[in-house]
């Protein structure tokens, strides 16, 4: 069985075993750096903000979320960016 890359190249079993042995014991010469973890949205610490809403709220802002194929953090992200370009 193989697998189609986004750029076309075609991966067999055979060709990823390879690959995972190879960095599992750290001799894979693959592309770039790894790094653990999901990639870092702005380029400073994030900070948690939590505050409550109504369930009927909620519900719509998951949604629209939902339409807009993003997650409620990306949702509010985008509005709360969008208001402050407005309010200055």
């Amino acid at each position: 069985m193989g697998f189609e890359a986004d750029n076309g190249t075609v991966l067999t079993d055979e060709m990823l075993d390879k690959r995972a042995e190879e960095y599992e014991d750290e001799t894979w010469s693959g592309h770039g750096e790894v790094t653990m973890g999901r990639p870092r949205l702005y380029d400073e610490d994030m900070g948690t903000v939590s505050f409550r809403l109504p369930c009927s709220r909620i519900r719509a802002v998951e949604a629209a979320a939902k339409r807009q194929g993003e997650s409620k953090s990306d949702f509010f992200r985008r509005a709360i960016d969008r208001e402050l370009l407005e309010s200055r």
